[in-house]
């Protein structure tokens, strides 16, 4: 019981020291956290799936169709003219140009160009001089990319900010994305920006391209600063339409009307421009569609933030409640299943209210870290509970096997609740065997004290092993005397369990048959017995004081078999069996009427007895040689000789 309790006890120790690695693993802000509470929340925005985005969104992207359009205009420039402005990447200035000026006369609300223009064009001062002019015509609703560069080499770190060539009003954005531990891009834009500004020490006030492009479409501000991104989707959120149909005179007339009143971002999409990132949601996005998203969050003032942004404070409150939930389950459930099922709907609980307020409140709060400190404490749990249980189920057992048999012991642990209740009594219809030697008292009085233990463990030895043979129970021993029920507390049913008493009697009739020959070798006085059995109701539990408690059983079968046990002194005979136990076992054994008798408290009611033979097929030559010696043993009695040692050595 005590390693029970130190067992009980370990496994709410270590469930609070579950709690406390999840407050200082949370704190901490190690990379590795970061790392998995990063998967944690790419797994729920995956199973979220896509949600509606704002549909003023178009990207015109420069995808490997637009960029083959260069050979088609290289092959055959007088058919296809359009096409000059792309026929060598870089593509001339004019290209943007034109499809600036062909999306505001579509009605488009702003352009944002994704696409850095740093540097003088290659195609000479009037390429640029083209974009400069429809920059001075739109360049309000314009918005131009900026980028802070950051490069090594071997004579140091290089900094610089790379900004547009042109003196148009238009906005200027930062490009700059900035990567999580995990290889991921999930913050916003003004985050990787801010990091950088401190890190490298820019001293520029430029925003992100989102917030330019933002202003540059004439919406307010968000309310909300901007943590993480809130991304709307994988890849292919936002429609795309290739930056070659604008250029198109055919076909631009059929797509024109998707850019009116849109904001339009023109980006790289080819897969030869290296653009892909990894997002918590798709992992080949394309820059631009990153700078989409961002932009959609500013637009609806949706972004992602931490439910409690100090760490301190979300490792703090994340194990309260990790050892709230973890001991409170710990202390209710004490079964292995239960507690298993309690710790997988408390994970999925936890899951499910992260999924929940990411999805309805753009709050993230820790997933992997307080699901693996509950996983590891349920674990716990139930590997200290099953080697507690185990070490109860051995102890049970060899409280069990005291009494029962080894085999009837093994049922009633595989139904621990059936055991429990019968602590607190049960009725049973049960046989009960009464069994007590004959003349003990004058064979103790002149045995010394040593030889009559010895003498009476060697005869209760025998006759428990022939009783646990037939699954009796085994209720207690009164000097010489055994008391057993066959039935209680596990049935076979009446007519096996009586017969399971006779035949234990029977099997008893014979155990001391032989160890009468071998106490008489050795110069010990032979033992004779009486059995009684009675059949019926019986109440079996746990009897006496808060002191002292017995697993007994009492009742009118329990007083009558110890009556008609006394009984054979009286008829001079060892087995003696009731009534309604011969009712049970009569066309399995052999007996002898021995008529009613009345019985000491019952005496307004007789009661029919019979001896006990022999089982049917079986000799009855035991039986007569029994009964033979038995009368010949009360008749005469005589004194005792003890062998001194010597006589037993030799």
């Amino acid at each position: 019981m005590r390693s029970y309790r130190r067992l009980f006890q370990l496994g709410h120790g270590l469930m609070v020291s579950w709690a406390v690695f999840g407050a200082i693993a949370l704190a901490s802000q190690h990379p590795w956290i970061a790392l998995i509470e990063g998967q944690a929340q790419s797994f729920l925005l995956r199973l979220r799936g896509p949600v509606p985005a704002p549909d003023e969104i178009v990207i015109l992207g420069i995808d490997e169709y637009s960029l083959t359009q260069g050979a088609l205009y290289r092959a055959d420039p007088q058919r296809y003219p359009f096409l000059a402005p792309l026929a060598i990447w870089p593509w001339r200035r004019q290209a943007y140009a034109q499809a600036i000026e062909q999306l505001m006369a579509a009605g488009a609300k702003a352009v944002s160009l994704d696409v850095l223009l740093v540097d003088p064009s290659g195609y000479g001062p009037d390429d640029d001089a083209a974009l400069e002019a429809t920059l001075a015509r739109w360049g309000d609703r314009v918005a131009l990319a900026a980028a802070y560069d950051v490069s090594s080499s071997d004579f140091g770190l290089f900094t610089s900010l790379l900004e547009p060539i042109y003196s148009s009003p238009a906005q200027v954005g930062l490009i700059n994305l900035e990567a999580d531990v995990d290889g991921k891009y999930r913050a916003f834009p003004d985050r990787g920006i801010a990091t950088l500004r401190e890190t490298h020490g820019f001293g520029d006030t430029l925003p992100s391209l989102a917030r330019a492009t933002l202003a540059a479409a004439d919406y307010p501000p968000p309310v909300r600063p901007g943590q993480d991104l809130f991304f709307y989707g994988p890849a292919g959120t936002f429609p795309v339409v290739s930056f070659v149909q604008v250029l198109d005179p055919i076909n631009w007339p059929l797509v024109a009307d998707q850019f009116e009143g849109k904001i339009v971002l023109i980006g790289p999409m080819a897969e030869s421009f290296q653009d892909r990132k990894r997002t918590p949601i798709d992992n080949r996005m394309p820059g631009v569609e990153i700078h989409a998203h961002a932009l959609a969050g500013l637009m609806e003032d949706r972004t992602l933030g931490a439910a409690l942004p100090n760490p301190v404070a979300q490792g703090l409150l994340t194990a309260i409640a990790i050892g709230a939930i973890g001991l409170g389950l710990g202390y209710r459930l004490t079964q292995p299943v239960p507690r298993l099922a309690g710790f997988l709907a408390a994970i999925a609980a936890w899951g499910a209210l992260a999924y929940l307020l990411m999805v309805h409140r753009d709050r993230l709060m820790p997933v992997a870290i307080p699901v693996a400190c509950l996983g590891m404490g349920g674990i716990t749990y139930i590997a200290t509970g099953a080697v507690s249980n185990r070490l109860e189920e051995q102890r049970l057992r060899r409280t069990l096997e005291r009494y029962v048999a080894p085999s009837v012991a093994q049922e009633i642990l595989n139904q621990p609740e059936d055991f429990t209740s019968l602590t607190v009594g049960q009725r049973f219809q049960a046989a009960v065997l009464f069994s007590d030697i004959r003349g003990f008292s004058r064979i103790s009085y002149q045995l010394g004290a040593e030889e009559t233990v010895s003498l009476l463990n060697t005869y209760l030895n025998e006759m428990v092993d022939a009783i646990l043979k037939y699954r009796g129970t085994i209720d207690k021993f009164i000097g010489d005397a055994v008391m057993a029920e066959f039935g209680a507390p596990k049935s076979l049913g009446p007519e096996q369990d009586a017969l399971g008493a006779v035949s234990a009697a029977l099997a008893m009739r014979r155990a001391l048959a032989a160890l009468r020959v071998r106490l008489e070798a050795q110069g010990l006085p032979p033992l004779f017995n009486g059995i009684g059995i009675s059949y019926g109701e019986l109440v079996v539990g746990n009897v006496g004081s808060v002191q002292r408690l017995e697993y007994t059983a009492i009742g009118d079968t329990v007083n009558v078999a110890s009556r008609i046990e006394g009984l054979t002194k009286l008829i001079g005979t060892d087995i003696l069996i009731t009534q309604p136990c011969y009712d049970l076992v009569k066309d399995h054994i052999v007996t002898v009427d021995h008529g009613t008798h009345v019985l000491a408290g019952r005496e307004q009611e007789a009661v029919q007895v019979y001896g006990v033979i022999a089982l049917k097929g079986e000799s009855n030559e035991l039986y007569h040689q029994v009964q033979t010696d038995l009368v010949q043993h009360l008749s005469q009695p005589k004194a005792i000789t003890v062998p001194t040692r010597s006589q037993t050595a030799g």
